[in-house]
């Protein structure tokens, strides 16, 4: 009984220990946002057409859940965009260059054997060339090369094991059987019309098309927004307040603020990701994939002269035969200067 009681007892220590860690986690990169929102807009106070920005986004499951570590566990994506001297037509056009990295894993991070996997590990890294172009008739346009590398050599696995480390949260049992060695070249393509709108509602359509070594898919989702919206060409739902006069001149604090919902599909001819590399060395374990997806996003954003927060809750259904469907966070953060 002593035993047992003694067993017990470390065990309620190790999750107390572990959900203080999550929870120190998620109050810090709050209390960072928090702290990069009040320095930012208190500088809003030169006033100039912002021509270049940098941008941060946060995709991760452990802001839906303190115990959730699953599937696409984690992005970061770190953007550096411009305003182009030249124009089309006398439209808007805006460049890009991204950093990322992607980070997946089955439901349990704690399995180690790849006969419990419902999804394989899978890391990469990788840089995307980005052009967007911004239409007059609230039509928008984004190209993406991206080139990079997914597996071992990406050292993916040794970021997630020295992170959990460092928080004392579980350590992933599986990085060994992760799919292996690739190059990543993809090229992505978004079209977005707005089919109705004001200055309060409006509604658009949203295309999005991959193809490349390691995603080939194709997905189209419905969005609808409300409250105090401004056009595609200067608004903050694709980007397209950077160099925007109508934002400089606003004498409003918050020049934008809305809630956005947007139901959409995902047709997945194939993930390398889930079903394993075709360049390259055989990968160890793969699963396979669901071609047809559900998603929903819903969210919210704000805008100020050169700061902007969004917040964005994606719900998926489950992306192999044998997973679970699928929810996460995506916080992103713009500063123009």
């Amino acid at each position: 009984m002593c035993v047992l009681y003694n067993s017990w007892t470390s065990l309620l220590y190790i999750k107390s220990k572990t959900n203080l860690s999550l929870i120190f986690m998620y109050k810090l990169v709050w209390f960072c946002i928090f702290l990069l929102a009040t320095f930012l807009i208190r500088a809003q106070d030169t006033v100039n057409i912002y021509t270049k920005e940098l941008r941060l986004t946060i995709d991760n499951d452990v802001f839906t859940s303190l115990e959730r570590d699953q599937y696409y566990s984690s992005g970061l994506y770190l953007d550096y965009r411009w305003l182009s001297k030249k124009r089309v037509n006398k439209n808007k056009i805006i460049n890009s260059i991204s950093f990322h990295q992607q980070i997946y894993t089955p439901r349990r991070v704690s399995w180690n054997d790849p006969e419990d996997f419902d999804r394989p590990y899978a890391g990469l890294l990788g840089l995307t060339f980005n052009k967007e172009f911004y239409f007059k008739k609230n039509d928008y346009l984004k190209t993406s090369f991206e080139l990079g590398l997914m597996g071992p050599n990406t050292l993916t696995d040794n970021f997630q094991i020295t992170w959990h480390n460092i928080l004392n949260i579980p350590i992933p049992a599986g990085w060994e059987y992760q799919i292996a060695n690739s190059p990543l070249i993809n090229f992505h393509a978004s079209y977005a019309q707005q089919l109705m709108g004001n200055e309060t509602l409006d509604l658009y359509s949203e295309s999005d098309l991959s193809i490349g070594t390691i995603f080939n898919q194709f997905s189209q989702k419905v969005l609808v927004r409300f409250s105090l919206l401004k056009n595609l060409t200067g608004s903050t739902l694709f980007g397209g307040n950077l160099g925007d006069l109508s934002s400089i001149k606003s004498t409003k604090k918050i020049i934008e603020s809305y809630f956005f919902y947007a139901p959409g599909f995902i047709y997945n001819a194939y993930n390398a990701t889930i079903e394993g590399n075709f360049i390259g060395p055989r990968s160890p374990h793969t699963e396979i994939a669901k071609s047809w997806i559900i998603q929903n996003q819903i969210g919210f954003a704000l805008s100020w002269t050169r700061f902007d927060l969004l917040t964005t809750y994606y719900f998926k259904t489950k992306e192999t035969l044998d997973a679970e469907a699928h929810q996460y966070v995506g916080i992103t953060l713009n500063n123009r200067f």
